[in-house]
C-alpha cells in the first residue's frame, strides 16, 4: 500500500514543475511591447501625474501672459497712440503762471479701450526731434478713457511756469515759425477690464501750427493827426494779423517800435488788450510818431516808407511779460507804408 501512495505523490510533483515550466516557456515567447503600448500603459498608470503637469504648465503660461506679456502689451499701445491738439488757449498770463487751455483727440489703434489713472505730465519744447532741457510747466492730467479709433479730451487749468527760459523759446518759436512742436511725459497706472493694472509711461509729441512770423500782418485805415506835435499820440488805426495757429494768445497791452534804416526808431504804436484767436484779428491801435523823422524817410518819387516793426512791451495787469516780450523783439516785420495817402486821408477825413 504505501509504494502506490509514493508513486502518486512523485507524479503530482511531476506535473507541477511541467505546469510551471510551460508558463515559463511561454512567457519568454512572447512578443516585446512597442512604443504605442507602452506609451497607452505608461498614461494609463500616470494620468494624473501628466494632468497635474500641464496644469502647472497652463498655469505658468497664464501668469506670464497676464504679468509679463499684459504690461508690454498695454506700454506698446500707448506708444502707438497718438495726440492730436485741436485748441490751445493761453490766457490770463503773469510771470510765472498762466492759464491753459486745451482740447486733444486721442487717436489709439488699438483694439482695447483701456483707462489711465489722473497723473502729472511735463510739457516740453521739442526742436528738430530734442526734448528741451526741462519742461515749460506740469499739466494735471485728468483720468483718460481710450476708445478706437479716437476719443475727445480737455484740460483747463492754470499752471505754474516751471522754466521761464523754456517759456520764452516755446513763445519765440510759436510766434516765428509755420509749426511748433511739444511732448507730454509722464507715468501712471493704466486699466483694462479685469486684468491686473500696470505701470506705463506716457511720452507722446503733437506738432501744430504756430503764427509763422505773422506773415501778412499790415495796418488798415491810418490816419495822421498832423498839427499834434507835443508828442502825444498822433496816430491811430487797426492792426490785421492773420493768425493760422489753433492758438488763442492773450498778450496784454503791447508796444511796438516803428523805425527805418534811415532815421532809426521814428516812434511806437501800442495794441490795447491784444488777444491773437485763430483766423484774422483786426484790432485797433494808437502811435506817437515822429512826424519830421517820417517825412525823412518817406521816398519823395514814390511817397513810400519802408517801416520796422519790432515787439517791446506785453504788459497784462501791470506785470511785464518778458517771454512774450522776447519772442516779439526778434520777429521784425517790415511794412511799406503810403506815407503821401495816409496824409491825404487823413487831412480830408477820407
Amino acid at each position: 500500500m504505501s509504494e502506490p501512495l509514493a508513486h502518486n505523490g512523485s507524479s503530482s510533483t511531476h506535473d507541477k514543475k511541467f505546469d510551471a515550466e510551460q508558463i515559463e516557456s511561454r512567457e519568454v515567447g512572447a512578443a516585446p511591447l512597442g512604443k504605442r503600448q507602452k506609451t497607452a500603459r505608461h498614461c494609463k498608470r500616470f494620468w494624473w501625474v501628466h494632468l497635474i503637469i500641464f496644469c502647472i504648465s497652463f498655469l505658468i503660461i497664464a501668469l506670464c501672459l497676464v504679468y509679463v506679456a499684459m504690461p508690454k502689451i498695454a506700454q506698446k499701445g500707448v506708444d502707438d497712440s497718438s495726440l492730436e491738439v485741436t485748441e490751445f488757449k493761453f490766457l490770463d498770463p503773469s510771470s510765472s503762471s498762466i492759464t491753459l487751455y486745451q482740447s486733444n483727440i486721442l487717436h489709439s489703434p488699438s483694439m482695447y479701450t483701456p483707462t489711465l489713472d489722473p497723473f502729472v505730465a511735463g510739457s516740453y519744447l521739442v526742436t528738430n526731434g530734442t526734448f528741451g532741457p526741462e519742461p515749460i510747466i506740469f499739466i494735471n492730467m485728468p483720468s483718460i478713457h481710450a476708445l478706437h479709433p479716437s476719443s475727445v479730451q480737455t484740460v483747463e487749468q492754470k499752471v505754474a511756469i516751471n522754466s521761464l527760459e523754456q517759456l520764452t523759446e516755446y513763445a519765440t518759436q510759436v510766434i516765428a515759425k509755420e509749426y511748433v512742436s511739444t511732448a507730454l511725459t509722464g507715468s501712471t497706472i493704466l486699466h483694462e477690464g479685469k486684468l491686473p493694472s500696470t505701470r506705463i509711461k506716457y511720452n507722446t509729441t503733437s506738432t501744430y501750427k504756430a503764427l509763422n512770423g505773422l506773415k501778412g500782418f499790415n495796418v488798415t485805415n491810418v490816419r495822421i493827426n498832423v498839427t499834434n506835435t507835443d508828442g502825444s499820440p498822433n496816430m491811430k488805426g487797426y492792426a490785421y494779423i492773420p493768425n493760422p495757429s489753433i492758438m488763442t494768445i492773450e498778450m496784454g497791452n503791447v508796444t511796438l517800435t516803428l523805425s527805418t534804416d534811415k532815421a532809426g526808431i521814428i516812434g511806437t504804436s501800442t495794441i490795447p488788450n491784444m488777444t491773437l484767436k485763430p483766423g484774422n484779428n483786426t484790432l485797433p491801435m494808437t502811435g506817437t510818431l515822429n512826424q519830421t523823422l517820417v517825412l525823412g524817410s518817406t521816398d519823395t518819387t514814390t511817397g513810400i516808407m519802408v517801416m520796422k516793426i519790432t515787439g517791446r512791451d506785453c504788459i497784462y495787469n501791470g506785470e511785464h511779460l518778458t517771454y512774450y516780450e522776447k519772442a516779439l523783439s526778434q520777429n521784425v516785420l517790415s511794412l511799406s507804408m503810403n506815407v503821401q495817402q495816409i496824409i491825404k486821408d487823413s487831412l480830408t477825413g477820407a
